[in-house]
């Protein structure tokens, strides 16, 4: 897992993690779970994660296209941030790991919405 946005000192991540957010159970539980799998290195750090969902709130995104879902965080932290109207579709190659992501949106409510679509597999042209 990516421990911590590059250039904090412990004093300031632990500060960082401890009042700068919340983190929804949601992600909280796919983040636990990823943590004990071999590509735990493709995983946001929690206060990426959260970054990337304010941003798409302040752009006012409404869909949100993701070439690379692995156990699906990010895109979680996406759909959990924007109007229940908007897409989130994600593109995963390894259909071993995609249902991971999958049964976390659903836990989630994402994919009952309708804001979370993923695709898996591999395309021959």
């Amino acid at each position: 897992m990516t421990p911590r946005t590059l250039g904090l000192t412990d004093p300031l991540h632990d500060y960082l993690l401890r009042v700068g957010f919340r983190e929804h159970p949601a992600l909280k539980r796919v983040r636990t779970e990823t943590a004990q799998l071999p590509g735990v290195h493709m995983l946001l750090a929690p206060e990426q994660a959260h970054f990337m969902a304010l941003l798409a709130r302040l752009l006012g995104v409404r869909r949100y296209l993701e070439i690379g879902t692995y156990t699906g965080y990010s895109a979680l932290a996406i759909a959990l941030a924007l109007d229940p109207d908007s897409k989130v579709l994600t593109c995963e190659i390894d259909t071993t790991i995609a249902p991971t992501a999958q049964r976390y949106w659903r836990d989630a409510g994402c994919c009952r919405q309708g804001r979370a679509s993923p695709w898996t597999g591999t395309q021959h042209a």
